[in-house]
């Protein structure tokens, strides 16, 4: 008979749900399975030439910064990106853990920093559907996975809203116009959607309400209930991880900055906290790939004052720009690790899964 060893990347400990039993699916008809591959074929070409696109129309604009770049500032502001994306998918895994399941680290990189590449799809949901999608691939039931995206990203917008009162000085001051009338329109919307965030985010990160919203969103799923309220140590876990993500890509963003000038300890508290606004507030522009062009209006209003000297507003897009560009790098480069993994883990586990002993 063949013996075989269960998946270890994904230990589901709550309760069977209808559809995502883990059972083995029914052979798929040679139309199902041409239409599958169809599909997956449309979603790799799309991301394609969403990320062709975004380097190819930024290019003119972010040339000379991008030249006038130390190559070691490029490489830490990489890392520090890389390291962000990390962190937010130990949130991601540690809301999976409070929602009764629990997935692996290597597992929770492979869905959430390849899924991640969704974003370059324009329509913001894209990225949650793909990384829904390499869930229930791994094992863990799609409402789960839909709950635990829904989970991470809406404690994710309360620690981003909270880290970014840092920048707030300094965008209600671009708001006013001047120097930076160009961006104010869009600095004002990025202040309003703060000012209405902040306190909801505030009352739905409070376990009992959470529990609440979780609870009805499997109703109308029409999926088992949780069998626990969410705890305050889970919530915390995902905020602390999330703060962290974004905390890191600030720091991405002053190593930009600070190849340019020296914007000092301010310049460091400032970038972390537009970064966090802008991503946040880029999440609304559901038509535009990966938040493109309000983030940057974002991102100028604060980086500007420290380049008052050095290129002043024009200086501040480029390195806005080139933060654009090294995230789409790094996105290549942690999709792409977190897919080999994945290929290196089947090989090693191969030979074990398929491994015969003689019957009797």
């Amino acid at each position: 008979m063949v013996q075989t060893v269960p998946r270890k990347d994904v230990v589901t400990s709550g309760a069977p749900e209808p559809g995502d039993d883990g059972l083995p699916a029914a052979p798929a008809g040679p139309l199902k399975r041409w239409l599958s591959l169809g599909v997956r074929v449309a979603v790799v070409v799309a991301i394609a030439a969403g990320m062709v696109w975004s380097v190819v129309d930024q290019w003119p604009q972010v040339r000379s910064t991008w030249l006038g770049l130390a190559w070691q500032s490029v490489v830490l502001s990489v890392l520090a990106a890389l390291a962000g994306m990390v962190a937010n998918t130990m949130a991601w895994r540690a809301a999976v853990r409070d929602l009764e399941h629990r997935v692996s680290v290597p597992a929770a990189l492979r869905i959430c920093l390849v899924g991640q590449l969704g974003k370059y799809i324009p329509g913001s949901v894209w990225a949650y559907v793909l990384q829904v999608e390499l869930s229930r691939r791994a094992g863990l039931p799609r409402a789960r996975a839909f709950l635990a995206t829904l989970v991470s990203v809406g404690l994710g917008v309360t620690a981003a809203l909270g880290l970014g009162l840092l920048s707030l000085p300094a965008l209600r001051e671009a708001a006013g116009g001047g120097d930076y009338s160009t961006y104010a329109d869009s600095v004002r919307v990025a202040l309003w959607i703060v000012a209405a965030l902040f306190p909801v985010a505030l009352v739905c990160a409070v376990p009992r309400v959470l529990t609440a919203l979780v609870q009805l969103a499997l109703k109308v799923l029409r999926r088992p209930p949780l069998t626990h309220r969410l705890t305050w140590p889970g919530v915390s876990r995902v905020v602390g991880w999330s703060a962290l993500g974004y905390t890191l890509f600030g720091v991405h963003l002053w190593l930009l900055a600070n190849a340019q000038a020296t914007p000092g300890v301010e310049g460091l508290l400032r970038s972390v906290g537009s970064f966090a606004i802008a991503m946040t507030v880029g999440m609304f522009a559901f038509l535009s790939p990966s938040g493109l062009g309000v983030r940057e209006a974002v991102l100028v209003a604060a980086l500007a004052p420290f380049l008052d000297g050095n290129g002043g507003v024009g200086a501040a897009m480029g390195i806005a720009l080139a933060s654009r560009l090294i995230f789409t790098i790094a996105d290549v480069l942690a999709a792409g690790l977190a897919a080999l993994s994945g290929v290196r883990q089947l090989r090693r586990d191969a030979p074990t899964e398929t491994s015969a002993t003689p019957a009797g």
